[in-house]
């Protein structure tokens, strides 16, 4: 087992990993840049900044001492859907190039915080059986950490996780509030942690925060295609920005759901001409992407039939949810869209069920809800609510425990340990990072890991398809259309419960003229 220098705590870790199962359950550009070809792999082109220097020459960039990999393998990993083109190095890699880079280790810090496992918690409320401890959960983060050291091309470096003992709350930060608090957590890890980069901005507050301070940062959940881009190039995030999520799936009810009647709603709204509402927070990011969607269904000849906002306020759901379902009802709206957080969509369906209100439910592919734990959650206390569920996702189907690449990777480098069921949730989150690391070559700044993100070559696995641009910080660019069977068996857990499909995934911008087909 390949170890790294510096101490990796043994406290910490694992609770902040408690978290990141939560927000998976639960443009301005800072640079301009330009790619010229190179020699790698299928048509990849190496990164290359070609801002003007002294008299008009461009910076050669990192193409001199890296090449595609001299043994023909194409990818640095081959098993790994995701894995960038393999390359060889040879050289100097610049040593200090940036803040938390030094010519052995690259730091990353990672937050933590108070708050507990979220997750555990809101699992146990449920009755859902969730058996993963913290330890567990920071064991699995540190045996990834020795994968991608051993495996990725970091240029003579290794990467560092570093805990910063925050004073912030991911709780409140999720409901919009600790923007003061998530400002000096961000201080800290920029002038005291000094790292390069944090993987742990699993909120907006704390995002900003690092944005302001110049820090790369992984995991703002779901925000708007107009944030990403005022925050280049530090904000990046492996969750879909809602814009792209908001465009792709109202294309797909402009074109496959709304010119057909509501066949899958209950009660006296079967078989009715189709009505849209539409539920989302008051944010204005999240207002941005559900303006975003009425414009692609205005361009179809198409409108929401009931629209309204409410605020992310854990304490004032209920009460919201319950008037929200009152208009529904009362408006007569056959499709409802899930815009909106699993706490507010698990309290909708649960007043519907009480007020035998039927509609069918439109899963967007954003807030989580279209993953199996979050729908087994929704549907405890939903009667048979959940059947009449369906859209899209732009995330793969879940693998069983044991079969996935996350699982692999952590078995390859402690092979007589076992991960946890959460192994691919934190794979993914580190994945992206370690991609951005190696595409930016060894000359490693935040200008130059954007660069080699919008170098990556478009891959497609378990997350969706990615392929980065000045478009795409989050780099997803399709979905999977789904439905949901209350009584299969979910891969993730084994519990009833999990959405299903044909195995159709679909390109934004490619959403055929014809009626979905699901519930097949």
């Amino acid at each position: 087992m390949q170890e790294f220098a510096g101490a990796r705590p043994r406290k910490a870790l694992g609770l902040w990993w408690g978290y990141l199962p939560l927000v998976v359950v639960g443009g301005l550009f800072a640079a301009m840049v330009w790619v010229v070809p190179s020699d790698l792999p299928d048509g990849t082109t190496a990164a290359r900044d070609v801002r003007e220097v002294g008299a008009g020459e461009p910076a050669t960039g990192w193409n001199d001492s890296v090449t595609a990999c001299a043994s023909g393998q194409q990818w640095q990993v081959e098993a790994d859907t995701y894995s960038p083109p393999c390359f060889d190095f040879s050289g100097d890699n610049g040593g200090a190039t940036s803040r938390g880079v030094t010519a052995d280790e690259i730091t990353l810090s990672y937050r933590m915080t108070s708050d507990p496992n979220l997750l555990k918690v809101l699992a146990d409320t449920a009755g859902i059986e969730l058996d993963v401890t913290n330890e567990q959960l920071e064991n699995d983060a540190e045996g990834l950490v020795d994968y991608f050291n051993q495996n990725y091309q970091f240029y003579g470096r290794k990467l560092r996780l570093q805990q910063v003992q925050g004073s912030g709350s991911v709780i409140e930060e999720f409901t919009g509030g600790g923007q003061d608090k998530a400002v000096t957590d961000a201080i800290k890890v920029a002038q005291e942690t000094k790292a390069f980069a944090d993987v742990t901005a699993l909120t907006q507050p704390y995002a900003d925060a690092l944005s302001d301070q110049h820090v790369v940062n992984i995991g703002a959940p779901y925000m708007s295609r107009e944030w990403f881009g005022k925050r280049a190039p530090y904000a990046w995030s492996n969750f879909p920005d809602c814009s792209t999520a908001a465009e792709t799936a109202t294309e797909v009810a402009a074109k496959e759901i709304l010119p057909y009647p509501a066949k899958y709603a209950g009660g006296d709204l079967t078989d009715r001409p189709r009505t849209l509402g539409v539920v989302a927070p008051n944010n204005q990011e999240y207002q941005q992407c559900v303006e975003a969607g009425r414009k692609i269904l205005e361009d179809q000849g198409f409108h929401y039939s009931y629209e309204t906002d409410y605020v992310l306020d854990l304490a004032s759901i209920p009460d919201a949810a319950r008037d929200i379902v009152a208009q529904l009802k009362d408006k007569g709206i056959t499709s409802v869209a899930l815009a909106c957080d699993p706490v507010m969509a698990a309290s909708l369906l649960s007043v519907a069920e009480s007020q035998n209100y039927k509609p069918e439910w439109l899963v967007l592919g954003v807030a989580f809800t279209d993953l199996d734990l979050v729908g087994q959650i929704i549907q405890k206390n939903s009667g048979d609510q959940m059947s009449r569920a369906f859209g899209g996702t732009p995330y793969g189907g879940q693998e069983a425990y044991g079969t996935s690449y996350g699982y692999q990777a952590f078995k390859s480098v402690r092979p007589d340990e076992e991960p946890s069921i959460l192994i691919d949730v934190i794979f993914i989150q580190l994945l992206e990072m370690a991609i951005g690391i190696q595409m930016a070559g060894p000359d490693l700044t935040p200008e130059h890991f954007e660069t080699g993100m919008f170098s990556y070559p478009e891959r497609t696995g378990t997350a969706g398809t990615w392929d980065f641009s000045p478009e795409h910080y989050t780099g997803v660019r399709d979905i999977r259309l789904v439905w949901w069977d209350p009584n299969r068996p979910s891969p993730f857990n084994g519990a009833n419960g999990t959405y299903v499909d044909d195995g159709t995934r679909i390109p934004q911008g490619q959403v055929p003229e014809s009626e979905m087909k699901v519930f097949q």
